[in-house]
């Protein structure tokens, strides 16, 4: 949860506005895959099942899931 909000705090600094949306991770992908979300940060521990399908919608509308640092960052 602190890595999140840190990262909430560094896109605040530097972007305006940011919003903070309160929904299912399903929701949240396709909310990246629209262009309605630019970030979808994930520091929780996930699969790849239970992110797969968002993936492949995020992805079949050309963004990107990316991993790094054990986070999961949908762009």
């Amino acid at each position: 949860m602190r890595k999140t909000e840190a990262f909430i705090n560094e896109l605040k600094e530097t972007h305006d506005p940011v919003n903070v949306v309160s929904a299912g991770s399903s929701l949240k992908f396709c909310l990246v895959a629209e262009g309605q979300a630019h970030f979808y940060p994930r520091y929780a521990p996930t699969m790849e099942w239970d992110t797969a399908a968002g993936q492949a919608v995020v992805e079949a509308a050309g963004g990107s899931v990316l991993d790094g640092q054990q986070k999961s960052l949908c762009l």
